[in-house]
């Protein structure tokens, strides 16, 4: 495991109350209720944008926010189970597997709600039955995408081995998809935009948050990643995370509001094509709610997931003190 990114930004000149700490994640500085460092992993997806935007806009003074970008799933949770980071966005069933394995953590906010896409280059391709017989790329074995896409095919009827299913990495995917080499995928944005733009024959056949609120209710909502804390940090600095969580629910309503504007953000940080990105904010939906606000959505989610792949949640749902309260 190994960092792929490391950014260190002035964080909040609110945070200032008592200088700077040891450099470890978390460290206290003498008597003071605020760290001398924050430390955040994430991936390169689209619940990192606004921690880009928070970068660009560093103060002079404050508390440092180390950002992590990392590769893996594996990764963050070798990170989370060691210490070593503080804030971690994660896939919300990873979450909740961690913490029905004993790790000290809570689900601190939801912010993505749905990024999931069946994308084809069939013309004849145009709903999930019409997939029987064919083959459909999709992310990593076990994965939100893989398990959210066998549980569609088997609402619409199909049954195991109906579909031929192959994993690879979803930027692998995509570019196949491009190349002519993937006829039919699952893929999450930025990635479906960027097939959709590079292969003129790439059609959107159906959308994951619209699949689920028609098998869940209307008003159901897709609560796929969002960001842990660890407990201890959190019990520590109650006021770091507070002001954590209001500087990072701006920044991701004005990264919703400005894609133009953060499109350079992303594509000098996380090598995405500023058009591309863009573009894939047509279709992903970045919302802030607390840990606690989405407990029912987050509850629904689960509760589906353990009856399709208990492992997916670590065999059980999560209790209340799974959720960060307000």
């Amino acid at each position: 495991m190994h960092r792929t990114g490391t950014i260190i930004l002035l964080f909040l000149a609110v945070l200032l109350s008592a200088g700077c700490g040891s450099g470890k994640p978390g460290s206290a500085t003498g008597a003071t209720d605020m760290p001398g460092e924050i430390v955040v992993q994430a991936p390169l997806a689209p619940p990192t944008a606004p921690l880009f935007k928070m970068i660009g806009e560093g103060r002079p003074e404050g508390t440092r926010l180390e950002l992590i970008l990392y590769k893996s799933v594996e990764e963050a949770t070798t990170r989370i189970i060691k210490g070593e980071a503080d804030f971690s966005v994660l896939p919300v069933n990873v979450a909740a597997k961690l913490y029905n394995k004993g790790v000290d953590i809570s689900l601190a906010n939801v912010s993505t709600w749905g990024i999931l896409y069946l994308v084809s280059l069939e013309s004849g391709v145009r709903d999930w039955p019409d997939l029987s017989g064919r083959e459909l790329y999709v992310g990593a074995r076990g994965s939100t995408p893989d398990v959210l896409s066998q549980y569609f095919l088997r609402q619409s009827g199909l049954k195991d081995g109906d579909v031929r299913l192959t994993y690879l990495d979803s930027p692998e995917i995509a570019q196949m998809m491009i190349n002519g080499l993937v006829k039919n995928a699952v893929l999450p944005e930025p990635m479906a935009t960027r097939a959709l733009m590079n292969n003129k024959e790439a059609r959107v056949i159906r959308n994951f948050n619209s699949d689920w609120q028609q098998y869940e209710g209307g008003s159901a909502g897709l609560p796929q990643a969002g960001m842990v804390v660890r407990n201890e940090f959190a019990r520590t600095y109650p006021k770091a995370v507070s002001e954590f969580h209001r500087t990072y629910a701006g920044a991701l309503d004005w990264t919703v509001a400005n894609p133009g504007e953060a499109a350079p953000l992303v594509e000098a940080n996380a090598n995405i094509p500023a058009p591309v990105f863009v573009k894939s904010m047509e279709r992903t939906r970045l919302h802030f709610v607390t840990g606690s606000g989405a407990m029912a959505d987050v509850d629904t989610y689960l509760a589906k997931l353990l009856d399709f792949s208990p492992e997916m949640v670590g065999g059980k749902r999560p209790d209340e003190k799974f959720y960060l309260s307000d």
